[in-house]
């Protein structure tokens, strides 16, 4: 069996599964593109909380990726609609 691994003191506290700080997933959303950026993204999007998730993202890139993120949002996707929708009515996107 492989021993644990360490998980860095300044890991993310909704990045429970994986060793991931503020500074490697910035890198991480900044590098990637396409279907990795998507599932960095989703990911991001199910696992923390939604105030977190503007630490990462902007509202822009959340709105104009929702198609393709949509699917891999989990029972996450209804918050995700709501807010959405609720930024649209107030003129945010």
């Amino acid at each position: 069996m492989p021993p644990a691994a360490t998980m860095p003191a300044d890991n993310l506290d909704f990045a429970w599964d994986r060793a991931e700080t503020r500074e490697s997933l910035r890198c991480r959303l900044a590098a990637s593109s396409g279907a990795d950026w998507l599932r960095t993204a989703a990911w991001l999007m199910r696992e923390a909380r939604v105030d977190q998730v503007w630490q990462f993202l902007t509202l822009r890139q959340v709105a104009d990726s929702f198609p393709q993120l949509s699917p891999m949002l989990g029972r996450r996707r209804p918050v995700w609609e709501h807010l959405l929708r609720a930024a649209h009515e107030l003129g945010r996107i």
